[in-house]
């Protein structure tokens, strides 16, 4: 336990706080990202792979990926196909959760209506170790995980005192200064941190959709925390956790009681 506190205390300061599952959650995407240390051969061991991950993810489709690139010819701009190697993407029987891999990196993208905790991960996280330790990728090159929270509320009250009803009320004074409040229909404040090779990307704030007559509003807060590092293959989910926690540290100052509130709610 020490040597969490001390990481976080160590990283970005946000004050630590016992670690709990709220009964609800505003979570709309809970991506968890890895980078290769080499690039993989993904073609020529498709089949094994989707042996994995078959259980949780039946549906499996592999194939070159495609993208685009910019040819300039005498200042004129040219757009060519052009092949990203192989891909696998890989998805639960409701397509809630999804594995994509490529030969660079993997991304593992949960709907929030499909997310439990992050303890209810660590059986397809152990699968992706399955999965690295078949490529023979003993250590990866980055480790990220990022939440999306948004809480839709109705577009007829003031967002700014939707702010000041949910957010930590440091962070929303400065709406308050702006005539016309009701009026505002964007206001989203982005915090970047760098801490050797640890960066954390904080967006909050509330969006009016651009819709005609659009009768909801939407609060964002969105997290995401990663490491630029090598960490090896064998401490990916203790690390994993650790960054977790810290990400529920962030969200819980970036709240206020109310909110709390309706989480237990």
């Amino acid at each position: 336990m020490q040597i969490i506190i001390n990481y976080i205390k160590k990283v970005f300061g946000f004050p630590k706080v016992e670690h709990k599952k709220y009964n609800k959650n505003f979570l709309k995407t809970v991506v968890f990202q890895l980078q290769f240390e080499k690039c993989l051969n993904l073609e020529s061991k498709e089949s094994e792979i989707g042996q994995i991950f078959k259980t949780n993810f039946p549906r499996l489709t592999g194939g070159k990926g495609k993208g685009f690139e910019i040819i300039l010819n005498n200042e004129n701009a040219n757009f060519q196909q052009v092949n990203n190697g192989h891909n696998i993407n890989m998805k639960s029987e409701n397509g809630q959760r999804i594995i994509d891999i490529n030969e660079t990196g993997l991304s593992f993208t949960i709907g929030g209506s499909s997310y439990i905790s992050f303890e209810n991960l660590i059986q397809d996280i152990n699968n992706i170790i399955t999965f690295l330790d078949l490529c023979k990728i003993n250590s990866i090159k980055r480790l990220a995980i990022r939440k999306i929270n948004i809480v839709e509320f109705k577009n007829n009250e003031n967002p700014s005192d939707i702010l000041n009803f949910l957010i930590n009320p440091n962070l929303v004074g400065h709406i308050q200064d702006f005539p016309n409040r009701n009026l505002i229909n964007h206001s989203i404040q982005s915090l970047n941190y760098k801490e050797d090779d640890k960066y954390l990307n904080i967006k909050y704030g509330l969006n009016i959709p651009p819709q005609l007559n659009s009768e909801l509003g939407q609060l964002i807060i969105d997290i995401d925390l990663y490491r630029q590092e090598l960490i090896e293959r064998k401490n990916i989910i203790s690390e994993s956790k650790l960054m977790n926690s810290e990400i529920f540290n962030i969200f819980n100052w970036l709240i206020n009681d109310n909110t709390k509130q309706l989480l237990n709610g």
